[in-house]
């Protein structure tokens, strides 16, 4: 009996302790995005700058798809492992 509960308690453990690098790479993508985006504010926009705006936001689209319908207590917790 002992043994039925010590499987799934250490399941757990182990499942919260690791750390979710496709996540992390969501993040990563969403953060270099914002970072980009905030240096266009006070410029006049080149081709190349919106071309560069679309792919990194296509990179953050793709690697964060699978995160879109993840609640964002879930979110938060992901994100203390990426730390």
């Amino acid at each position: 009996m002992k043994y039925l509960l010590l499987i799934p308690t250490l399941a757990i453990l182990v499942s919260c302790s690791t750390k979710d690098t496709k996540f992390c790479d969501c993040l990563l993508a969403g953060k270099e995005l914002n970072n980009y985006s905030r240096t266009l504010f006070d410029k006049e926009i080149t081709e190349e700058m919106k071309n560069k705006m679309e792919t990194l936001k296509k990179e953050k689209n793709n690697k964060c798809k699978a995160y879109e319908m993840m609640s964002g207590k879930k979110m938060l917790e992901l994100k203390k492992n990426c730390k």
